[in-house]
């Protein structure tokens, strides 16, 4: 399996393209993303929200037109697809499959499981792919989310960091912003962040 990723936008937030037998994934379309998607891509088979921020969703219906494949999103998240509430400038669209926690797919050959953890936002979820986690906005190399946007909820980020300390089994991270890590090295800090979390 083979994993492209570049930042796009204000925000630099990293989109990724997973390709492996003639087929291709896409996760996290931001903003400006959507030449590069073209200019990789030939054969997608799905486009993955790992949460409905305005700078990961941005051209996710510029892709669904171009590529007519389908858009998974946390129910909880779908909100931010069916309606530019803070008036970023996206395109709305409606999601094709709201997935749910633990739930696991197969997509061409690429076999999907679905991580809830609540928190950044109400439906912030990280994607294993293939071995491989997307950890969007919830878990980056040496941090985590913010937990206190509109719609982030403290109580909820403190439930997923304990919940993702008992994830077993070590997994490449791949983030929503800044350089991968692996899981293991990541959760060696979660005690420290929730005791920051707990204290804010």
């Amino acid at each position: 399996m083979k994993v492209l990723s570049k930042s796009f936008g204000e925000y630099a937030t990293n989109c990724y393209i997973i390709e492996q037998d003639g087929m291709q994934l896409v996760v996290d379309p931001g903003k400006g993303s959507f030449e590069w998607i073209g200019q990789n891509v030939t054969n997608l088979k799905a486009i993955l929200c790992t949460h409905g921020h305005f700078d990961h969703i941005f051209d996710v219906l510029k892709v669904k037109n171009k590529f007519k494949a389908p858009i998974y999103i946390h129910e909880e998240d779908a909100f931010w697809a069916q309606n530019d509430i803070f008036g970023y400038g996206y395109e709305i669209f409606t999601p094709d499959v709201f997935f749910k926690d633990q739930e696991c797919v197969t997509i061409g050959s690429f076999n999907i499981k679905f991580h809830h953890f609540a928190g950044h936002t109400p439906g912030c979820s990280m994607i294993e792919i293939n071995g491989c986690m997307f950890s969007g906005d919830f878990l980056f190399r040496d941090s985590i989310g913010r937990w206190d946007f509109p719609y982030s909820n403290k109580e909820d980020m403190l439930k997923s960091l304990e919940k993702c300390s008992k994830i077993s089994g070590d997994y490449k991270l791949y983030p929503g912003h800044g350089e991968p890590s692996s899981l293991s090295a990541e959760q060696g800090r979660l005690d420290m962040w929730i005791r920051i979390v707990t204290s804010s």
